[in-house]
This record gives C-alpha cells, sequence and structure tokens, in this order.
C-alpha cells in the first residue's frame, strides 16, 4: 500500500514582486496616456485606412514617435468633442444632394 502525501498550498501572490514581477512602487497598473491608431479607428467607428489618412493629413491630433503614431487620448477627446453637430436641416440637405445624384447616374446609364 502506497502512501500520498499532498503538497501544502502555495499562497496566492499579492504584490508583483511575490509573483515574479518587477516592483515600480506604484500600487496602480499604468495606463497610456496615448491611443494607437488602431484603438482610434475603433473609437471613431472608421476603417484602419481612413483613420490613418486622417491622421497623415493633421485632421485627427497626433504625434509621430519612433515611427509610430501615437494620439493623445486628451487631445482626441477634445477635438471629438468640438466637432460640429448636424442638424435634421444638414441631413436633410445630404439626403437630397445622395437623391440627386442617383437620379443623374440613373438618367445617364
Amino acid at each position: 500500500m502506497s502512501t500520498v502525501i499532498p503538497f501544502p498550498q502555495r499562497p496566492t501572490p499579492t504584490t508583483p514582486t511575490e509573483a515574479g514581477g518587477i516592483s515600480t512602487g506604484r500600487t496602480a497598473p499604468v495606463v497610456s496616456a496615448v491611443y494607437t491608431v488602431a484603438e482610434t479607428a475603433e473609437i471613431l467607428r472608421l476603417s484602419l485606412g481612413s483613420t490613418y489618412a486622417l491622421v497623415r493629413s493633421g485632421d485627427i491630433p497626433a504625434i509621430k514617435l519612433g515611427g509610430r503614431w501615437a494620439i493623445p487620448k486628451r487631445r482626441l477627446h477634445q477635438w471629438i468633442d468640438g466637432l460640429p453637430t448636424a442638424s435634421v436641416e444638414d441631413v436633410e440637405r445630404e439626403l437630397a444632394a445622395i437623391e440627386r445624384r442617383e437620379q443623374r447616374h440613373r438618367n445617364g446609364a
């Protein structure tokens, strides 16, 4: 008959150094101050290509850091807050313009 000796329970790490990490002296996780272009595209619900085009043109506030674009979070949200809002008249005018273009296309085709 064999005897099984169970291993004692290991204590759960409570600090980064106990878990094998490096202590930075901070208790809160590091939060990035910038968005990537992909994150910005997701926030704006745009394609990645359209977002890169807006970044390159300077429409979206961004800086180039070491060959990569970084979009400062505060500046992006300020930019979004400063965008003009569309009124009902703006939407109606745009829909009428689309209808005119479609009508011209149907007549010309």
